[in-house]
């Protein structure tokens, strides 16, 4: 399947390797069942689940066993009936259709008449956000499958097969790990804390399993009798695995391929193909909360998150206000490095162009010192009488002059027009009267800690957050998050408690995180001298090496504050 369709229809088939790796755990949870047994795959593609089950069933099983097989995709449905030879043992049915439109609105709490109920589902459900789907096909999805919030196809079609599945079925879905740890994923939980009883997840991280940049979960679950809203007694398995970057070992166990290294998972290090990846193993409390991550921690590591909780005097999000930057939407038209370029009659009038600080200009402590000219945000918005407002230009302003010569442009945004707004106004332009305040900024993805300090009033852009103390006079707050939060222990619990590492050992810092960001007893001994640091972190022109003596001299008293050893418990202080 071509790449953009692959993109379009979320369509990302199954590796042959993995395919095997979700049959053989299937295949095992299916053992104590008897009489027929149907197993459906809702969107099967060209067929790789299906014919890994196929093979991962003993030969006697097989016989009891119809294999179904739904496929909307002409070009995948005709490599699938070219497969069907290769179903050794077990009647099959392929159907050429979309498995959610078998279901309507009289479907919400069973299977649809046309399709038997399942005793077992295997998928890798297509994976398309709201934004591709459209705000139409969103919204269809959200009543037809009684969704809410952000919708995505395989929210969708995680409802759909719960429906088709019968109770004490078995489920074994592979699903994009978000759900286990974002907002927008709380549904999703709610939805699989409700309706199963959860056998194991895996996280398989950053492994690159699929030739597309998505980051997969596997979930095995046995739906349950009823939707009491309880789950099971105990807690259900997980197994964790991420490539190690920076951890090289020569006792790190060797292993001929990722999948093998899964089916019989020990905790530890091991080198696949000269790559080096961690693997953690345990049990997954489920929260009843379900606007809580799943957090997926050992037993070292859960003992050491929970040192931290405890020591905790509060959260960021109690005494400061984590924001996103500004989206102006057309930022051709608002930012620029070259304003002085322009025509003497339509260049903006100088209060009206505001420094802007972005992600290519985040470094710990202190913004780079960028060799171009630092670009600047054309700021449509003032406050008056306490409410914000679009500033209303003068006919003879430049800057008005400057925004008519690119009205076609900026009226293009339809939205901005029907959420009865000015057309040259930027999108989400915060607080006008928050932007002089010393605030901490921080690029929304990055490898490591970048948080640093802006005194000079300059706007954050929509890939940065930004972090003002509910006590604009208390710049010691800042000073003292601004240190915690570029530590190296608070990295590491960032990892552990939110578990939300990309590609490339990046990290998301979104405001859901970074408000619960823990910060220790502000009174104590260590405390003060964190500030005192960071303090002649942000003022002072220092070496690399004094730079570096210093944050390993916060790393330690970060960790003294809260009580834990550093360096942690993985040994290294990275």
């Amino acid at each position: 399947m071509p790449v953009t369709k692959r993109k379009a229809t979320g369509s990302h088939f199954t590796p042959p390797d993995l395919a095997r790796l979700v049959a053989e755990r299937v295949t095992a949870l299916m053992s104590g069942m008897i009489g027929p047994v149907r197993v459906l795959d809702p969107a099967c593609g060209d067929g790789n689940l299906l014919c890994a089950i196929n093979d991962a069933l003993p030969r006697e099983l097989r016989r009891r066993v119809t294999l179904i097989g739904i496929e909307n995709d002409e070009a995948s449905f005709a490599s699938l009936r070219a497969r069907q030879t290769q179903f050794d043992g077990c009647r099959t049915e392929l159907i050429r259709g979309d498995f959610l439109e078998f279901f309507g609105e009289d479907d919400l709490f069973g299977p649809h008449e046309q399709l038997e109920p399942v005793d077992c589902i295997i998928a890798n459900p297509p994976y398309v956000r709201t934004q591709v789907l459209g705000a139409k096909r969103a919204q269809q999805l959200a009543v037809q499958f009684g969704l809410s919030g952000r919708v995505d196809l395989y929210q969708a079609f995680l409802v759909a097969m719960a429906r088709q599945l019968r109770p004490g079925g078995i489920l074994g879905v592979i699903a994009s790990n978000r759900f286990l740890t974002t907002r927008g994923g709380m549904a999703t939980r709610r939805f699989l804390r409700t309706r199963f009883d959860l056998i194991e997840v895996v996280d398989l991280g950053d492994t690159k399993f699929f030739e597309a940049a998505v980051l997969p979960a596997l979930v095995f679950a046995r739906k349950r009798g009823d939707a009491s809203g309880m789950h099971g007694t105990h807690s259900p398995s997980f197994v964790r695995i991420y490539e190690a970057t920076g951890e090289r070992n020569a006792n790190a166990e060797s292993v001929a391929s990722l999948a093998d290294s899964l089916r019989q998972p020990r905790p530890g290090l091991i080198r696949v193909n000269g790559s080096h990846y961690r693997i953690a193993t345990g049990n997954l409390p489920i929260p009843q909360d379900d606007a809580k991550p799943w957090t997926l921690l050992s037993g070292s590591e859960a003992g050491w998150v929970a040192i931290i909780d405890a020591a905790a005097e509060c959260r960021i999000g109690d005494v400061a206000k984590v924001r996103v930057g500004i989206k102006t939407t057309a930022d051709g038209v608002f930012i620029r490095r070259d304003w002085e370029s322009l025509a003497r009659e339509i260049r903006p009038e100088p209060q009206h162009l505001l420094p802007l600080v972005s992600q290519e200009d985040a470094a710990r402590w202190r913004p780079l010192q960028a060799a171009a000219p630092q670009r600047r945000v054309l700021y449509t918005h003032e406050v008056v009488g306490g409410r914000r407002r679009a500033i209303r230009f003068h006919a003879s302003s430049s800057t008005w002059k400057y925004l008519v010569s690119r009205r076609e442009k900026l009226e293009s945004r339809e939205y901005v027009l029907n959420a009865g707004r000015s057309w040259y106004e930027i999108w989400v332009p915060q607080d006008p009267e928050a932007w002089s305040l010393p605030k901490i900024v921080f690029p929304d993805i990055s490898p490591d800690a970048r948080f640093f300090w802006d005194a000079r009033g300059s706007i954050v852009d929509g890939n940065c957050y930004w972090i003002t103390a509910n006590d604009p006079a208390d710049e010691e707050l800042l000073l003292f998050i601004l240190g915690v939060a570029n530590s190296a222990p608070v990295s590491r619990y960032h990892d552990l408690a939110f578990q939300n590492k990309l590609y490339s050992q990046r990290r998301r810092h979104l405001t859901q995180y970074i408000n619960e960001y823990p910060l220790p007893d502000r009174r104590t001994e260590s405390s003060r001298h964190i500030v005192k640091l960071v303090w002649r972190l942000v003022q002072e022109s220092l070496t690399a090496d004094e730079c570096q003596r210093l944050e390993k001299k916060i790393d330690r008293l970060v960790a003294e504050a809260f009580g834990v050893a550093w360096p942690d418990i993985t040994g290294t202080a990275d």
